[in-house]
């Protein structure tokens, strides 16, 4: 289902009110928020446990446009009342269930998800999603806002996007379950700076071959501005030749009538004497 303004809000409410971050685990309190929220609309616990905690990651990292999306100036002031109030459950949580979700809120794959406005309640599945943003007593969203915010919006506010390498899906699922397998979650952190240093280069390497390919246009530009350079010079050259072909063939005719004149009065001067 697509959330709208009031579904976020009717759902922090009851987030709120029950407080599941304070139990371990929580699996009771988030069925009883779903079946709070049944006269309202339908959304299963698991789901309204992925959405708090990414509504939670967007709000730390002062990622506003996405919080805004669908809500009214109205809606986006309450839902951000309601945010400040669930990190604070959040925070105060640490060291039970929020200390294992307190490694992390949610991946890079979530907010692409979220920015293709086309999430399936039914394929969606935090248990697949691996720990970004690690959470202490003393975290505010402006301090996580002063450190990624610059890296993860542009001037005008809006988040960046990053072209999408064909295989990049692939390779981070392959690291999630390299992790899930081995059963080693203290490795990971190593294991995503390894992904995210690999899709780096090949991003590089994207960038330096489209710089090539336009290095390349321009230098074929120059290559057609220096034809019609040549063209031109030719052009004139051969103008020229004419011109003077022109001239000594007019200076020719000339003198051959000159010639031509001074035979003829030879000849009446002749024929007068004789």
């Amino acid at each position: 289902m697509r959330f709208s303004g009031q579904h976020d809000i009717q759902l922090l409410r009851e987030v709120v009110n029950l407080n599941p971050f304070k139990d371990t685990p929580p699996t009771t309190t988030w069925a009883s928020i779903s079946k709070n929220l049944e006269h309202m609309f339908m959304i299963s616990s698991r789901r309204c446990r992925e959405r708090t905690i990414l509504m939670l990651d967007q709000y730390i990292k002062g990622d506003y446009p996405s919080l805004q999306r669908f809500c009214t100036k109205e809606e986006f002031q309450v839902k951000e009342h309601l945010l400040q109030d669930v990190l604070r459950q959040y925070e105060e949580g640490a060291g039970g269930y929020s200390s294992r979700i307190g490694g992390g809120i949610v991946s890079a794959t979530v907010a692409a998800a979220e920015d293709d406005n086309e999430p399936d309640d039914e394929d969606f599945d935090l248990d697949k999603i691996r720990p970004r943003v690690i959470l202490h007593e003393e975290s505010t969203p402006e301090h996580y806002g002063s450190r990624q915010g610059g890296s993860e919006h542009d001037q005008n506010g809006n988040p960046c996007k990053r072209p999408r390498l064909a295989d990049e899906d692939c390779l981070l699922e392959d690291i999630m379950a390299a992790a899930t397998h081995d059963g080693r979650p203290a490795d990971f952190p190593t294991q995503v700076i390894s992904f995210l240093l690999t899709r780096q280069a090949k991003e590089m390497k994207v960038r330096e071959k489209e710089l090539k390919l336009r290095r390349e246009e321009l230098d074929l530009e120059k290559a057609k501005l220096k034809l019609q350079e040549d063209r031109l010079a030719l052009e004139r050259a051969r103008f020229e030749i004419e011109r003077q072909e022109r001239e000594l063939r007019l200076r020719s005719e000339k003198q051959e009538r000159a010639v031509f004149m001074e035979v003829i009065k030879k000849v009446i001067s002749i024929g007068q004497e004789s």
